[in-house]
């Protein structure tokens, strides 16, 4: 077993991210926007903010 893969957080990724903090979009909508489902949205959404905490 090759074990999981790494997650990527593309750019567009990002974007929706924002307009979902700033409660521009609400979850469903932001999940819609970025073409992910409920898990893969909140595992993009959890290394996006370790990432951003590993910056400062």
């Amino acid at each position: 077993m090759a074990g999981r893969l790494t997650v990527f957080v593309s750019e567009e990724f990002k974007e929706v991210y924002r307009k979902w903090k700033a409660k521009e979009l609400t979850a469903g909508e932001s999940m819609q926007e970025a073409g992910v489902k409920k898990n893969s949205f909140y595992k993009l959404v959890k290394a996006l903010e370790e990432e951003t905490a590993n910056l400062l």
